[in-house]
């Protein structure tokens, strides 16, 4: 999986310590995590991000504070769970629409909740991995993806994961 792999004995029990970048699973438990790691605490810098605004539904999301440090800290776990969604593997695709957000890759549903799309999206938002969302004029609502910083990748539970992990690890403990 990566990493360095160190051992700590306690009296009680082993202790693992893991160093280097740990790929994880999209799902939400993950996704939420790291949306409230990111939250923006009284007093620290943030900025605010909106996946959906007014201008584009009568039913607005929420404004989201997100914390600069936290974001920047958590940017590269941010963009390995970006690079699980389906469109991110279809090279020829220049955007993903709020629907496409729900699909892995491997065409899994990642969710169906529409609260973790969004909290993935503000955090996709706030790294500047996808531009803002904008009504196309077939009515879509899509966001443009920098494919320059948001690169396809593979969940951990894929059969092809290991091979595929050992050719880019580099790239992501660099």
């Amino acid at each position: 999986m990566g990493g360095i792999v160190r051992w700590a004995f306690s009296i009680k029990k082993p202790i693992i310590k893991t160093e280097g970048f740990q790929p994880l699973e999209l799902n939400e438990g993950n996704v939420q995590a790291i949306f409230n790691r990111c939250l923006a605490k009284e007093g620290e810098d943030f900025y605010n991000v909106q996946v959906v605004g007014s201008e584009l539904s009568k039913n607005p999301s929420d404004i989201v504070r997100l914390s600069g440090e936290k974001m920047e800290k958590n940017g590269q776990n941010i963009r390995y769970l970006l690079g699980q969604l389906k469109t991110i593997h279809l090279s020829d695709v220049k955007a993903i629409t709020l629907q496409e957000g729900f699909f892995r890759y491997d065409n899994h549903v990642w969710t169906k909740d529409f609260n973790f799309l969004f909290q993935l999206y503000a955090l996709a938002l706030g790294c500047v991995y996808f531009r803002g969302f904008s009504q196309t004029k077939d009515g879509n609502i899509t966001s443009l993806i920098d494919y320059n910083r948001c690169t396809p990748t593979l969940s951990l539970k894929d059969p092809a994961f290991p091979a595929w992990w050992e050719q880019h690890k580099s790239e992501w403990e660099a």
